[in-house]
């Protein structure tokens, strides 16, 4: 729909330009801008904590590589369960297509070249999962595995492991290593485990200690496992932690998702529609590797219910929990509620006791599947089977479910919601409190192709205005209902912004991305009425924490939100900035028209218990510093402001873990004088300004 008739057409319904409630703005033909600030007059409504949610998904290197402080991949030694693209990206190298040719699961890798073939793997009895190693020595040589790993060494020092080992021999010692990546005549620290001669697998611990400075940071090393001499043995389920992991967690991703003050964290996803609860709960040795089949990668199921409710307690978050509606069942999704909140009476709330957990967990919000909408999810499906299957399972969990926890159905995006969200409205009208909707958008899908770069960036810059006016149309098909109107409200449980890596584009990983991000939470705070609850993705991979060769770092976009989540107040407050505006037309493919975007970007709250005025400032323009009047009206603000920014050198730079530091806030100090103040916002920048009362 073009701009302009989409203006025309929410006029015609009677409804407002929601984005302009409480922020107003008019166009201007000069370089200055001017802002005034209503301080008396405030929103009609609170903006809830639960704007400021985030998103885990078993993705990528969000677990595994992430949230997870493991370092062994493939730690049960089983057939590399993953796509064929999976496979092709990370073992196209020769050493892992001579591994697997001589009977070695990826990714490990012999210790030594001149072993031959000294390994077989076997199936059936073993330790975890369905596969095992034997490994077969030999006189006068050492035989064994090793695998590459990176060591979080600037925080950390010695690491603890534990391995199963099972000998028909009689005892024998093992012996567990980390050599010289490629080296691996090169040991830097080594550790003796004995293996009993006792019948069956034994599980058995290990500490390797580095010595000072024996591995410099972002160094890989390898990890080995071997024997000496000639005997033969069975190894299974290696693990290896950091000895500072915190519940098998890393303690850098704790500190840093605790830093944002989210409240939720939601747990779902693609991988939501083929995730059985009970294959991540009880004891870790016993849960079995498996396929991750909406993303082709390893599931091993290291972390599941109770490492999510243990990662939340110690970020300060609550879960949201997305149950599965694709393969799942009504029967399994009521066990999983039963397990999280039943009392122990219960037999799911007795298995949560037994497994270390006595009293329910606290669950803030039940989330019936995830874009089951989308083909590329498990048992997708068509809107009338979504209503009827929301139904089922709504009225089998409404009276497990505590009356304090949100319920979310799975509604559809702002481009194609209508006969999606009619149908769960025409079917379930009584049964929904919450419709779902995600805006996971291509940032380099523009309709116009032949388009530069510098049309591409403002379209992007752009889109938060786009999406904030089209809430108003998904807003009039609820209140269209009388069963619905007034009532039912919007979640928005995921919100990226992507573009291919190394692109030229603002993507979720550089400043372009944060920049957009801003607007997006703008839009948000201003729509809080409406759309109360939301989850930024992702807490860890995407848009949030970082970890890569063993450092952990965050990015731009991190940083906006961690800005929005500690200075925004509970109220919008009136704005109205005279500002430059530009128009798109063919622009990005999800919101392609959006006439009348301001280079500003301006938000203001007040906070009702710290009774200060934030206001939140976005320049879009890349190329230039924007300087505006401030006119503080019915505000009597003190004599200094702190000024918080967001900004770098360009649109692209981004953090990583070689310059984890590049892009950040930075603070200063700002004089005020009187209710009138002047400032020139930086090029490419989010400013806040934090302002006290006298």
């Amino acid at each position: 729909m073009r701009g302009l008739e989409f203006c025309f057409l929410i006029l015609s319904l009677g409804i407002p330009l929601a984005a302009q409630n409480v922020s107003t703005y008019s166009r201007s033909n000069v370089p200055e801008a001017r802002i005034e600030v209503v301080a008396s007059k405030p929103a009609s409504f609170h903006v809830p904590r639960t704007i400021y949610g985030t998103f885990l998904e078993d993705i990528g290197a969000s677990i595994f590589g992430g949230v997870s402080a493991e370092l062994i991949d493939n730690p049960s030694l089983e057939s590399y369960d993953a796509s064929l693209a999976i496979l092709e990206e990370r073992f196209s190298s020769p050493d892992f297509r001579h591994s697997s040719d001589i009977g070695l699961p990826l990714p490990w890798l012999p210790l030594w070249e001149k072993e031959g073939r000294r390994y077989e793997p076997r199936w059936g009895h073993a330790a975890n999962s369905s596969r095992y190693l034997y490994l077969m020595g030999l006189a006068g040589q050492e035989v064994g595995i090793r695998q590459s790993v990176y060591l979080p060494i600037e925080r950390e020092q010695d690491y603890d492991g534990v391995l199963f080992a099972a000998s028909e021999e009689g005892p024998q010692t093992l012996e567990v290593s980390f050599r010289r990546h490629d080296h691996p005549e090169a040991t830097l620290a080594r550790s003796q485990v004995e293996v009993p001669g006792a019948p069956g697998w034994h599980k058995l611990a290990f500490r390797l200690a580095l010595p000072p400075n024996a591995v410099a940071p972002l160094e890989p090393v390898d990890f080995a496992v071997s024997i000496h001499g000639d005997h033969r043995l069975s190894i299974d389920e290696i693990r290896l932690y950091p000895a500072d992991a915190v519940d098998g967690l890393d303690p850098e991703i704790i500190r840093a998702a605790k830093a944002l003050h989210s409240p939720l964290l939601r747990y779902g996803g693609n991988f939501t529609s083929s995730y059985h609860w009970e294959d991540g709960i009880g004891p870790v040795d016993l849960r079995r590797t498996m396929v991750n089949e909406a993303w082709g990668i390893p599931q091993y199921n290291l972390f599941g219910t109770d490492e999510l409710m243990k990662f939340c307690e110690l970020t300060g978050a609550h879960a949201q929990i997305c149950l599965n509606l694709g393969s799942g069942t009504v029967e399994e999704a009521h066990q999983w509620v039963q397990y999280c909140t039943g009392a122990q009476d219960m037999p799911e709330g007795k298995l949560r006791a037994q497994n270390g957990h006595p009293a329910p967990y606290h669950v803030a919000a039940w989330e019936f599947g995830n874009e089951l909408w989308n083909q590329d999810d498990v048992g997708w499906q068509t809107p009338e089977g979504n209503a009827e299957r929301y139904g089922q399972f709504y009225d089998a969990l409404k009276s497990v479910i505590p009356p304090d926890a949100l319920i979310f159905a799975t509604g559809a995006d702002i481009d194609f919601y209508r006969e999606w969200n009619a149908a769960l409205i025409n079917q379930d009208g009584p049964k929904l409190k919450y419709l779902t909707t995600h805006f996971v958008v291509g940032m380099d899908r523009v309709v116009d192709k032949a388009a530069g770069r510098d049309f591409v960036w403002k379209a992007d810059l752009a889109v938060p205005v786009g999406v904030g006016r089209a809430l108003a149309l998904l807003r009039a098909q609820i209140n269209s209902n009388p069963v619905t109107r007034d009532r039912v409200k919007l979640a928005y449980t995921e919100w990226l912004f992507a573009a291919p890596r190394h692109s030229l584009y603002p993507r979720w990983s550089n400043l372009g991305g944060a920049l957009v991000a801003a607007g997006w939470m703008n839009m948000l705070l201003e729509h809080a009425d409406f759309v109360p609850v939301s989850d930024m993705t992702g807490l860890v991979e995407f848009a949030g924490i970082h970890k890569r060769r063993g450092r952990v770092f965050v990015t731009p976009q991190y940083w906006t939100f961690w800005l929005y989540s500690h200075f925004a107040g509970d109220t919008p407050v009136s704005t109205h900035t005279t500002v430059r505006e530009y128009d798109i037309e063919r622009g990005v493919s999800r919101v392609p028209n959006i006439p009348g975007v301001p280079w500003l970007d301006v938000l203001a709250t007040k906070d009702s218990h710290r009774h200060d005025l934030a206001l939140f400032v976005v320049n879009r323009s890349w190329k230039q510093a924007i300087p505006a009047t401030i006119n503080l009206r019915d505000f009597n603000p003190a004599e200094e402001a702190i000024v918080q920014t967001l900004t770098a050198d360009s649109l692209l730079a981004q953090n990583d873990e070689i310059h984890p530091d590049r892009v950040q806030p930075r603070k200063t100090a700002l004089r005020l004088s009187g209710e009138e103040l002047h400032y020139a916002f930086p090029p490419r920048s989010l400013s806040v300004l934090i302002i006290q009362q006298k």
